[in-house]
């Protein structure tokens, strides 16, 4: 996993540890169980608005981290590891649904046995930034529960999302990595903010009513601007309401979500071009149409019209 995006390759115990103190925030390795039978790989792909880290030991390992300005969430995926937070009196269970490391807490993980982790880091800057649009106010506390406190079908789901955006990072053509990134950052903390965050949970059910130019001028933004990726800051910005209000109203309105309305424009316009530009490939007519991968097409387009883009129906 992330093999594209490789860190360290080591069995040098001296080298292992100084990874994870420069990378992770380490403050204090035990690898007293190390040996030379052992490979360790950690593999980071890093951007501004947040990270993917994937590591594996097959041997004990104890680390204790210093506070950070980001979130984690990671997913254990192996039964013997624990996690203990500052100040907390029992640790953290291991879950399929993941583990939530806050932002400035210090924290510890112990492996009896062996490591495998998938990781998103968030930083807070961000998840404030989204949390604000979101909810329409820059007043809002940035308070996450663990995900096996919360909504445990929306917490599988992230889950998958990170494994999709780890998995889309190993294939992923440098012209499509902006918006793939984009895309898949922002829709990661658009569901941390809606499955662990209380202040999320506790908002009323209804968002304030958008108005008709409010929503038409959403709709013809995602028209005009069909190659660029949709964040929550957009959203808000277009209408001058929260963002959770443009996405309530379009449900209601639609039946799908803004980021769906938009996808069906651009594989409209994706369509057009492969049908009257005959020498256009599948790639470029992806890349122009702001997919973040042609595999996006491919399945936008199957879905939409029955076939694939390269039998395209007249």
């Amino acid at each position: 996993m992330l093999e594209s995006h490789r860190l360290i390759q080591t069995s040098d115990a001296n080298e292992i540890e100084a990874a994870w103190i420069e990378h992770s925030r380490g403050s204090r390795v035990d690898m007293s169980g190390a040996g030379a039978e052992s490979e360790f790989v950690a593999n980071l792909a890093r951007f501004d608005d947040g990270s993917v880290t994937y590591c594996r030991y097959g041997l004990p390992i104890s680390v204790s981290f210093a506070a950070a300005d980001y979130t984690r969430l990671i997913y254990q995926m192996c039964d013997s590891s624990a996690i203990t937070l500052e100040g907390a009196t029992s640790d953290i269970e291991a879950s399929r649904a993941g583990c939530l490391i806050p932002a400035g807490r210090l924290w510890h993980a112990r492996h009896a046995d062996q490591i495998e982790d998938l990781a998103v880091r968030i930083p807070t800057a961000t998840l404030q930034r989204k949390l604000s649009a979101y909810l329409g106010s820059d007043r809002q506390a940035l308070d996450l529960l663990q995900p096996a406190a919360a909504d445990p079908a929306g917490a599988m789901d992230l889950r998958q999302r990170i494994v999709d955006f780890a998995t889309a990072l190993d294939d992923a053509e440098p012209q499509f990595l902006p918006n793939l990134v984009t895309t898949f950052l922002d829709d990661i903390s658009l569901r941390m903010l809606t499955c662990f965050s209380q202040e999320v949970l506790a908002a009323e059910q209804t968002p304030p009513a958008l108005s008709a130019v409010q929503l038409g001028r959403a709709e013809e933004y995602l028209v005009e601007h069909f190659a660029e990726p949709l964040t929550l800051e957009t959203l808000a910005d277009v209408c001058g309401v929260s963002a959770r209000s443009v996405i309530w109203y379009f449900q209601v309105k639609h039946g799908f979500t803004p980021w769906q309305y938009l996808e069906r424009a651009r594989v409209q316009i994706a369509h057009a071009q492969l049908r009257v530009l005959s020498g256009h490939t599948v790639e470029s007519v992806a890349l122009h149409c702001g997919f973040p991968s042609v595999a996006a097409l491919e399945r936008s387009y199957q879905q939409q019209f029955g076939v694939p883009p390269t039998q395209r129906p007249a």
